[in-house]
């Protein structure tokens, strides 16, 4: 199956997937997956949530979502990014800032949700990339 990849356009700011570069649905600006890093996203699939996408935030700017056993790829230029993931009500997460380098291009994560007594908190933590599945 081949890489799902998540981008921003530059121009109007829509979020979507492609496969390849290609133009943006909503404006045809051309978009690229040509950027020097790249945050790998899975998310774990459970039962909490598995009809719900978790809203993912890159820097406090919402990047779409990711479904129940989902993986995608976000090309992005060097820098530190925070992520936050939401699902309805749930706000909770541990919120890790990403650091894009040369030195570790290719940051490779993996989302689930703790079930608590009273609330429920996400849980971002880094991964080896040979263990992200391709979905």
């Amino acid at each position: 199956m081949a890489k799902k990849y998540r981008v921003k356009c530059p121009k109007c700011g829509n979020v979507q997937n492609i496969l390849e570069s290609g133009p943006c649905a909503k404006c045809g600006e051309t978009l690229s997956i040509d950027q020097p890093g790249m945050i790998g996203l899975y998310r774990m699939g459970n039962m909490m949530g598995a009809a719900t996408g978790f809203g993912i935030y890159l820097n406090e700017q919402p990047y779409g979502a990711i479904g129940n056993r989902e993986s995608l790829y976000m090309p992005l230029p060097y820098g530190e990014y925070k992520m936050h993931i939401v699902c309805g009500m749930n706000r909770k997460c541990n919120d890790p800032v990403i650091k894009i380098t040369p030195d570790d291009p290719f940051v490779c994560l993996k989302v689930h949700m703790n079930v608590g007594f009273i609330q429920n908190k996400f849980v971002i933590e880094r991964a080896d990339p040979s263990t992200m599945p391709e979905t």
